[in-house]
């Protein structure tokens, strides 16, 4: 069984929960998969992976266990910045797996793709504080980190070229200041609005 979570309106909770999600009232996305057009109903599979629905009141969190054959998985950051451009679109398509089939973290905000009916018994209010625990915080941390923890694996310096860019970028903007040793490798960048500094080793490219 998998387990996966939907927003719903606080107002109909309890009806839910006693009747069910219908596919036909509930869908909110038509999709192409096996050659056909089907309705869906799009959860998370961590309840922070919509932060803005986690803090909104008028709205109640509910877990739902399905059985896996019923969900695929696909990645919604592909699909809102595919919206109004056909080529991300299609590689949205190319994200779309059965749900057996995903590795967390491999996805920036994976949702779950629900091709059935829910039924009385599968769904529960989610307990944010007594429920069954997440084992990460939520989805896009949990991307990011990967990427970052592979490129340390293929990159000597990789800490240090990525501080170096990212202070390089506010000096650009007069945010930072910096200083070049002309004798070293190292750039020294200092805070215009605070003074506070520090070293990076200036990173070589040709070397990555």
């Amino acid at each position: 069984m998998a387990e996966v979570y939907y927003y719903v309106p606080a107002e109909e909770t309890e009806n839910i929960v006693e009747c069910g999600l219908k596919l036909s009232k509930w869908y909110d996305r038509v999709v192409n998969i096996d050659g056909q057009q089907k309705m869906c109903i799009s959860a998370l599979l961590n309840p922070k992976d919509d932060m803005e629905k986690f803090h909104n009141d008028s709205l109640k969190c509910v877990k739902l266990e399905l059985l896996s054959k019923y969900c695929y998985v696909a990645d919604k950051s592909i699909y809102l910045a595919g919206c109004d451009n056909s080529d991300i679109m299609n590689l949205y398509y190319k994200t779309l797996i059965p749900l057996e089939q995903y590795i967390f973290g491999t996805y920036r905000i994976p949702e779950c793709l629900i091709f059935s009916t829910v039924i009385y018994g599968q769904i529960s209010v989610l307990n944010k504080s007594l429920d069954s625990p997440v084992l990460y915080d939520n989805s896009e941390d949990l991307y990011l980190n990967n990427i970052i923890e592979g490129l340390k694996d293929e990159h000597e310096r990789f800490n240090d070229a990525i501080l170096y860019y990212f202070y390089d970028a506010l000096e650009k903007k007069e945010r930072f200041r910096k200083i070049e040793c002309s004798d070293l490798n190292y750039v020294v960048f200092i805070d215009n609005l605070t003074d506070r500094f520090c070293i990076i080793e200036r990173p070589d490219l040709s070397k990555s």
